[in-house]
């Protein structure tokens, strides 16, 4: 189980990092509701989103395959969405009005970093 959230969150990663390399604008409407309009602003959208995203994919991949250091893995999977989680909140709550979008992966984000952290325990018992 805890290999298996380690390969599905990278696979998220690089996925949704691919998604905003080559799709900026459409990802970005997709999941904001709204789109950047400057050159500027679509370039930094395929590197924050895409470029970042995709390393994170290709890290953990890394770590669970060549490593095999799953414990790492779940502390990676665990950090990350957890600190996506923490800036969703903060957004919610200071900004307001949250697309369904952003209910939906803050739910995800808590509940998959509360996944990776219960398997690290559960792999530090066994």
């Amino acid at each position: 189980m805890a290999k298996l959230l380690c390969y599905a969150t990278a696979v998220f990663f690089l996925l949704y990092g691919l998604g905003f390399i080559f799709f900026p604008i459409e990802m970005a409407m997709l999941i904001t509701d709204a789109s950047p309009t400057s050159s500027s602003a679509i370039i930094d959208f395929r590197a924050t989103y895409g470029g970042a995203q995709l390393a994170i994919g290709l890290l953990l991949l890394l770590i669970v395959k060549v490593r095999n250091d799953i414990d790492l893995a779940l502390t990676m999977v665990a950090l990350f969405l957890l600190s996506m989680a923490l800036g969703r909140l903060t957004g919610i709550v200071i900004d307001g009005d949250p697309n369904l979008i952003m209910c939906i992966y803050l739910a995800a984000e808590l509940a998959f970093g509360a996944m990776a952290l219960w398997l690290k325990l559960r792999l530090k018992v066994e």
